[in-house]
């Protein structure tokens, strides 16, 4: 049983709540840490999650990629 894994991004789009989606599930976690890597150089917080749960790898830039979303 191997786990997956998904993407929770998350960005503002001038409301005072955050936006939070979440998205598909990746067979493999070396395509996920790709999608993130490429949404974060956009400026998105991303965080890869695994379906046994919990977050696996944080977002070292999330306050950085906050303040350009709110500036978007």
């Amino acid at each position: 049983n191997c786990p997956v894994f998904r993407l929770k991004i998350t960005y503002r789009n001038g409301s005072p709540r955050p936006i939070i989606e979440l998205g598909p599930w990746h067979p493999v976690r070396k395509n996920a840490e790709d999608w993130a890597e490429t949404l974060r150089a956009l400026g998105y917080a991303v965080q890869i999650e695994s379906q046994r749960g919990g977050i696996v790898e944080e977002d070292d830039n999330s306050d950085l990629a906050a303040a350009l979303a709110g500036m978007a």
